[in-house]
């Protein structure tokens, strides 16, 4: 369902202002059901991704659980909540699927763990957090800071928000287009990215149809710094998620 984008940042703290109840937008507990997905390659040679796929998600008050990343709350002061995240990042490109990449080595998938925090303001979620490689893929670090802005309805939920993410030199290169010198050739010249920012607005939202429908939707689209899509293999300003999906609440 809805943790299954790339960029579902600001959703970390929408537990601390919702409450368990028939008609909350983001209910309590198992929700099963099945998405809609397209989304763009970060990759100039690459492809855009449509597919349809089952999955789920959970919420209670201290663990969230969103397809390819999970998070648990672990201590909370006033208006601050401290969480640690696991999140799995898929691979994003293979030689085969392209003669483009002929000659590079293939960016495999890597597990990532870290720690953050959410503070509920009169403003809006403010969320930061720190990740790194634990899986010993890219050793790379990632860091987030997210704002996000939920309006609540008796049903419905709509949270615009805005994120800025900042990769370190080795994931950089893994995942945004580096180039190492045994993976140059003509066209394709060695290319380091180094540390890079990443501004990345986003759009979520859900309706509770009845106690046990809910329909949610998450857009987000990441605006490239200079440093990742001046790469060779980029070549493109950003990308976009877009995920829409269908839900029944499991009680």
């Amino acid at each position: 369902m809805l943790g299954q984008t790339a960029h579902a940042d600001g959703l970390e703290g929408i537990q601390q202002i919702l409450g368990n109840r028939d008609s909350s937008p983001v209910p309590q507990g198992w929700t099963v059901g099945g998405a809609a997905y397209s989304g763009s390659s970060a990759y100039g040679a690459g492809t855009s991704t449509k597919l349809a796929v089952p999955g789920g998600i959970y919420v209670d008050d201290q663990v969230m659980y969103l397809g390819d990343r999970i998070f648990y709350t672990f201590g909370k002061q006033g208006p601050v909540s401290f969480f640690g995240r696991l999140r799995v990042r898929l691979g994003n490109l293979d030689p085969a699927d392209s003669p483009d990449w002929t000659g590079l080595r293939a960016r495999k998938g890597q597990l990532e763990a870290g720690l953050g925090a959410v503070i509920v303001s009169p403003v809006g979620l403010w969320a930061t957090r720190y990740s790194r490689d634990v899986s010993g893929r890219s050793r790379g670090t990632e860091v987030l800071v997210n704002w996000a802005a939920p309006v609540v309805g008796e049903r419905w939920l709509v949270m615009p928000g805005i994120g800025a993410v900042w990769r370190g030199q080795r994931l950089a290169n893994y995942y945004f287009g580096g180039v190492s010198e045994a993976e140059a050739a003509p066209g394709r010249p060695a290319y380091d990215v180094g540390n890079a920012w990443s501004l990345v607005p986003s759009l979520v939202a859900s309706y509770r149809i009845d106690p046990q429908w809910i329909i949610g939707a998450v857009l987000s689209y990441e605006r490239f710094p200079s440093a990742i899509a001046n790469s060779p293999l980029i070549q493109k300003p950003g990308r976009y998620d877009a995920l829409i999906g269908l839900g029944y609440v499991w009680r």
